[in-house]
């Protein structure tokens, strides 16, 4: 008998619904904000997000929130983390130069500061409500739907 190996694309990982944020806010502020807007909670949770990106290690914040009537979890998460390193002396010999260097959770995203996944089995939620609520805080920019069978690394965004 031949053995089937089941890759992470034999299942269908788009249960969810993603929304794209752009805010300059720190991702605590950013939290409370959503929170005093839509009436929920999200927290900070223990563990960050870690993934291996350009052979180093990068910690993504993440916040989750249950919301327990509907028995669903949505997640705050950051899509961009600062890098900072400090590079060899360019021009003068007693000085170093601090670089700065993004990281981004979705490449292909880039303008996204954060991302608000909302686990969605039962494609039940109107994304378009959340947006329309988000986009009354003057703090977010933009927020918009990004289409989960579109993104090119979904595993990214696998949390639990």
């Amino acid at each position: 008998m031949k053995k089937k190996k089941i890759c992470l694309s034999d299942f269908d990982i788009y249960d969810y619904k993603l929304i794209g944020i752009h805010s300059q806010l720190e991702p605590h502020r950013i939290a409370y904000l959503i929170n005093s807007k839509l009436d929920i909670s999200f927290n900070r949770m223990e563990k960050d997000l870690d993934l291996k990106l350009t052979s180093k290690k990068v910690s993504f914040p993440i916040f989750e929130y249950f919301n327990q009537e509907w028995d669903t979890k949505s997640f705050l998460i950051c899509n961009k983390v600062n890098d900072q390193y400090i590079d060899i002396p360019s021009s003068n010999l007693f000085t170093e130069e601090d670089l700065v260097q993004v990281e981004y959770l979705l490449k292909d995203h880039k303008q996204v500061d954060y991302l608000m996944k909302i686990n969605d089995e039962l494609n039940i939620f109107n994304p378009q409500i959340i947006i329309d609520k988000l986009l009354s805080v003057k703090q977010i920019s933009m927020a918009y739907a990004i289409e989960s069978k579109k993104i090119k690394y979904p595993e990214h965004l696998i949390l639990e």
